[in-house]
């Protein structure tokens, strides 16, 4: 069970600080799922109401969410929903398909060179299933859904995601261990 895990746990215990502590490590990865949705809707609205509705789960006694990341990953298509809702209210749809959200946009690089250079090296140090997890996202992430590069590595969507999710922490890792605090490098 990761961190976020046992915060939500303690929030379903009644625990009000740790949902405070909870909502502190996911606000940022909520509010980087809204960027595309920018134009088209007031993302603080959105995150606020998403929080909100998370705090309503967690009182419901009768409702647990299970497995891994699930509190965050509840969250995450919470946020979406209430946007794409927005969007419709506006009359601004957008067509989207299931895999959708889990498409990335390939990320701008680091303006400063010895970061670039920095994450160049901690990537060269990743090994196995989560080096060509990452490497295929980054190289054909922005052209298809993680369900095809999935299938292309041979490994279901989910193992692909945990083994993104394990390559991130690991260069994140690196980074901190080269001197370059997680501000400097996570968006």
């Amino acid at each position: 069970m990761n961190e976020v895990d046992e915060l939500w746990a303690r929030v379903g215990g009644g625990d009000r600080e740790a949902f405070g502590d909870w909502m502190g490590r996911v606000e940022r990865p909520i509010r980087r799922s809204l960027s595309r949705f920018a134009r088209n809707v007031e993302p603080e609205v959105v995150v606020q109401e998403t929080l909100l509705r998370m705090w309503l789960l967690a009182q419901n006694r009768d409702r647990e969410l299970t497995g891994a990341d699930a509190s965050l990953r509840y969250a995450l298509r919470m946020a979406r929903n209430l946007a794409l809702n927005e969007m419709r209210k506006r009359g601004r749809e957008v067509p989207l398909n299931e895999d959708d959200d889990l498409e990335q946009t390939p990320p701008d690089p680091p303006s400063d060179p010895a970061l670039a250079r920095a994450i160049r090296d901690c990537l060269d140090r990743l090994a196995g299933q989560p080096l060509k997890a990452i490497r295929a996202r980054i190289e054909l992430g922005h052209q298809m859904a993680d369900k095809v590069l999935a299938q292309m590595l041979g490994m279901t969507t989910n193992t692909l995601l945990q083994n993104i999710v394990r390559a991130r922490r690991q260069i994140a890792d690196c980074l901190e261990g080269k001197g370059i605090p997680r501000e400097e490098f996570i968006r």
